[in-house]
């Protein structure tokens, strides 16, 4: 066996998880659970895996947020579109082992989870897991209460926020 360089597994490292498409799939999934039975097309989903990290970068009022998961980021640009081709990657993964299906309608494609996933999830109960599912769940009833489109419009500002404050400091 030849020298090992960055990008070489041995095998008796562990599967990479981190910043993978399982990880985002299964996030995707204990979203797609939450907020069942809607479904949601890519942009919306990589919105809501942003959030449920990053919890704390939801202006709401009132301090029933859950903290966030991930430690906040400055280039948050950067990782919410570094994110978007995981999470693409992940709903494929999801949607070949059956747990969330793929809906075409008027609006394109979107994502809602199958029947199957609430139990999935239920197997998920590592700490990050539970909050990951308090979090998931907080956003869900908070998008209900708010109204749908008002609350995904307040995402997506909050995503070109980002974009104004890259483009004022050159430090970024």
């Amino acid at each position: 066996m030849g020298p090992m360089t960055p990008n070489t597994v041995s095998s008796t490292d562990p599967p990479a998880l981190f910043n993978t498409p399982l990880e985002a799939g299964l996030r995707a999934v204990v979203v797609l659970d939450a907020f069942a039975p809607r479904a949601f097309d890519l942009a919306s989903l990589s919105l809501l895996d942003y959030y449920v990290v990053h919890s704390g970068d939801l202006d709401v009022s009132g301090d029933e947020r859950p903290e966030s998961l991930h430690p906040a980021v400055a280039a948050r640009m950067g990782e919410y579109f570094v994110r978007r081709r995981l999470i693409e990657e992940g709903l494929a993964m999801m949607e070949r082992a059956f747990i969330i299906e793929r809906v075409a309608d008027e609006d394109g494609l979107s994502f809602r989870a199958c029947g199957v996933a609430a139990a999935m999830v239920d197997l998920m109960e590592t700490n990050y897991n539970a909050h990951l599912r308090k979090t998931a769940h907080w956003i869900a009833h908070f998008a209900e209460q708010e109204g749908y489109d008002a609350f995904f419009d307040r995402l997506a500002q909050g995503v070109s926020r980002w974009a104004h404050e890259i483009e004022r400091d050159p430090v970024l």
